[in-house]
C-alpha cells in the first residue's frame, strides 16, 4: 500500500512538473496540420486525434487555450488538458502520457512527434507550396503590422543592437534618426506574444512575419531596418548580429518598395549631393557623417522608377569595390542618362563603413572625390 501511495505522489509531482514548464503554444502546434487561426491566446485547428477518425476536411472543430493549456473538440465534445490530449494522440494510458512528456514535449517512446528546436520552427517558410498561396498583404495592413511590430521590439532592451551599430561607427541620434530596433533572444516568445494578440495569424503569415507553424520568423535576425515612407514604416529588413550565421539577412515577403532612407530627400533642396550606397550600414555611414545618402538592398536592387525622385539632385554612387557593385554602377550611369539624368561615380577602395572607419579624414576626401568626379560628369555632358 505504501509503495502504490508513493508513486502515486511521484506521478503527481511529474504531472505538476510538465505543466509548469510545458509550452503548450510549442505542443499543440507539433501536432496541428494545416490551416491554424489564432485569436489572441485561442488557436483553432482541425482536430488531429486518430481515434476522432475525422475527415481532415470542413472547418476547424478543436479550440484550444493557450494560456491554460485547454483542448476541445467540438465535433466529438471531448477535451482536458495537454496530458489527456497526448493520452489521446497516442493511445496511452495517464501514467504513461506523464511520464513520457516529463521527458520532454512532444517525446515519445520512438522518438517521434518531438518538438523541433526553436530556432526550425521560427525558420521562414521558404519555398514551401503553402507559402506560395498566400496573397499578398494590403500596403495599409503591412504598415500596420510594420509599425505595431516595431513598436513592440521598442519596448525591449535595446543594449545589445546598438552595441552592434556603435562598433561600426553609427552613433545613437542616427540609430534613433532611422528608427532601428531590436529586441534580444530572451524575448522572442514576448514579442511574438503580443503580435498575435494584436494580430490575426493570416495577416501575420502574409506579412511574412509569421511563417505555417505559428512562429515568429524574426528569431536569428532582430537588427530592424525599416523603410520609411512619410515616417511610417511599410517594409523591414533585419541583420543578424551574431557571427557566423548565414544568411545574414531577413525581410519581410514582398519586394522592397522604396529605396532605404528615402523619407530624407523631401529635406533636401534641389541641386544637393545625393549618394546612392549598398545596404543600411553605409547610408548610415554617411548619415552620421552629415552626407545625404539613400541605400540600395543589394548592389542591383535599383529600380527604374526610384530614378524620377533623385532627378533633381545631383546623384553620386558609391558602391562597393568589387565586380558586382562596378558592373551596377556602370549599368545605374546608363539608366540614368536614358532618363535624361546625369549620374557621378565614386569608386572607394573599401566599402563607405570600413572608408570612414580606417581613415581619420575619409569625410574631406570623400567630399574631395565627390567634387572632382562631379566636375568630370558635368563637363563631359
Amino acid at each position: 500500500m505504501e509503495r502504490s501511495v508513493n508513486t502515486r505522489g511521484r506521478l503527481q509531482e511529474l504531472r505538476d512538473e510538465v505543466k509548469r514548464r510545458i509550452d503548450y503554444r510549442a505542443f499543440y502546434l507539433s501536432y496541428l496540420s494545416g490551416e491554424v487561426r489564432q485569436s489572441g491566446a485561442r488557436l483553432q485547428a482541425r482536430c488531429p486525434i486518430p481515434s476522432h477518425n475525422h475527415s481532415g476536411k470542413g472547418h476547424p472543430g478543436l479550440s484550444i487555450d493557450l494560456r491554460r493549456g485547454l483542448f476541445h473538440c467540438f465535433s466529438r465534445d471531448e477535451g482536458g488538458d495537454a496530458i489527456s490530449f497526448y493520452q489521446l494522440m497516442h493511445g496511452i494510458s495517464f501514467s504513461r502520457a506523464v511520464r513520457a512528456l516529463a521527458r520532454g514535449p512532444g517525446s515519445s517512446n520512438d522518438g517521434r512527434n518531438r518538438t523541433p528546436p526553436l530556432a526550425q520552427r521560427a525558420a521562414p517558410d521558404g519555398d514551401a507550396p503553402e507559402a506560395e498561396d498566400l496573397e499578398p498583404l494590403a500596403t495599409e495592413r503591412m504598415e500596420a503590422v510594420c509599425e505595431s511590430f516595431l513598436s513592440v521590439c521598442r519596448a525591449e532592451e535595446q543594449t545589445e543592437g546598438r552595441n552592434y551599430l556603435a562598433r561600426r561607427g553609427i552613433e545613437a541620434a542616427t540609430i534613433a534618426r532611422a528608427g532601428i530596433v531590436y529586441f534580444p533572444r530572451r524575448a522572442y516568445r514576448r514579442v511574438m506574444r503580443r503580435m498575435l494578440e494584436a494580430f490575426d495569424l493570416g495577416e501575420l503569415r502574409r506579412s511574412g512575419l509569421f511563417n505555417a507553424r505559428a512562429h515568429l520568423t524574426f528569431y536569428r535576425h532582430r537588427l530592424m531596418f525599416p523603410f520609411l515612407i512619410g515616417n511610417r514604416a511599410v517594409y523591414m529588413q533585419a541583420r543578424t548580429t551574431a557571427a557566423g550565421v548565414e544568411p545574414r539577412w531577413h525581410n519581410m515577403r514582398g519586394g522592397v518598395p522604396t529605396l532605404y532612407n528615402a523619407d530624407a530627400l523631401n529635406e533636401l533642396s534641389s541641386g544637393a549631393v545625393v549618394y546612392l550606397v549598398e545596404g543600411f550600414t553605409d547610408t548610415l555611414t554617411l548619415l552620421a557623417h552629415n552626407f545625404a545618402a539613400v541605400g540600395l538592398a543589394g548592389a542591383s536592387g535599383l529600380k527604374e522608377e526610384w530614378i524620377a525622385p533623385l532627378a533633381r539632385f545631383r546623384v553620386v554612387t558609391a558602391l562597393d569595390p568589387d565586380a558586382a557593385g562596378r558592373r551596377a554602377a556602370a549599368r545605374y550611369k546608363e539608366m540614368f542618362a536614358s532618363r535624361g539624368v546625369q549620374l557621378a561615380s565614386v569608386e572607394l577602395p573599401v566599402d563607405v563603413n570600413d572608408f570612414f572607419r580606417q581613415r581619420p579624414t575619409a569625410a574631406v576626401e570623400l567630399a574631395l572625390l565627390t567634387e572632382a568626379e562631379l566636375e568630370e560628369t558635368e563637363r563631359s555632358e
